[in-house]
């Protein structure tokens, strides 16, 4: 009996001490998976804020820059309104040289004038100057500019006139092909080109040749310009040609004019 209760002891201790080294050999690989697991865990830790405050530094840079390229977009803006401001003014300042020089040369009375508004009813019509009857300006007077015919001025007011546009179809002007010695009467076509009429068939009219004022009236002075040719061609009739002609004055933007008053007959 006690030999029994020995093996059974011995058995027993035997036993434990296997499971111990078992416990001991399981053990020690878990921890180690266990100590790799934190450390993987404060690794994605410190990696995702890395990220995030990497990811931040970039968006304030973004930000950054896109202000930047603001301040950059409003000063070249400022910039391009003020090289538009001086060019214009070189523009105005180089027509009031042309017009001053226009002016010593004329033979006739003149008076310079500012263009100051448009009827917006009558755009390609009509635009009131800054000068009138206390300027010694008539009904009548004749309106040139260094480039060609402006008008006519058709209505006076102490301080003010309003000038028909030789685009309006009402405005008729008479006009010289100086190469052929051609004589015609030109009309407005309000925004497109001028026009003359009952051209005889036949007559040798070339694009490109120039048109003058023929300035027999004592309104428009002799041989100012007028336009060119563009295009000739038969009138519906088939009778007579008809000569469309490029004016030199682009009338939608005009800004010093000269008035010539008419000649005393």
């Amino acid at each position: 009996m006690q030999n029994e209760s020995f093996e059974s002891q011995s058995q027993s201790l035997t036993e434990y001490l296997v499971l111990g080294m078992l416990v001991l050999m399981v053990a020690v690989p878990v921890s180690g998976f266990v100590l790799s697991a934190e450390a993987w865990t404060s690794s994605l830790f410190a990696k995702g804020a890395y990220q995030v405050e990497s990811t931040k530094n970039l968006a304030e840079q973004l930000f950054d820059a896109s202000a930047k390229i603001r301040a950059l977009e409003r000063k070249l803006a400022q910039n391009e309104l003020e090289m538009t401001r001086l060019k214009q003014e070189a523009r105005d300042t180089s027509r009031l040289r042309s017009l001053l020089e226009l002016k010593q040369k004329s033979k006739r009375q003149t008076i310079a004038a500012e263009v100051v508004s448009r009827n917006a009813d009558n755009w390609f019509e009509q635009v009131v100057i800054d000068k009138g009857s206390a300027d010694h300006i008539t009904v009548g007077s004749a309106v040139i500019s260094i480039s060609g015919v402006v008008g006519q001025v058709v209505k006076v007011d102490s301080h003010g006139a309003v000038v028909r546009l030789i685009t309006d179809p009402d405005q008729k002007l008479g006009v010289l092909i100086p190469r052929l010695g051609l004589t015609g009467i030109l009309v407005g076509n309000s925004q497109n080109l001028a026009r003359i009429d009952f051209v005889p068939v036949g007559t040798n009219v070339n694009v490109g040749d120039k048109v003058v004022t023929l300035g027999k009236a004592g309104t428009f002075p002799e041989n100012h310009p007028v336009g060119s040719v563009v295009a000739v061609r038969r009138d519906a009739e088939g009778a007579s040609m008809e000569i469309d002609v490029k004016l030199t004055e682009n009338c939608y933007d005009l800004s010093h004019v000269l008035v010539l008053p008419p000649l005393e007959g």
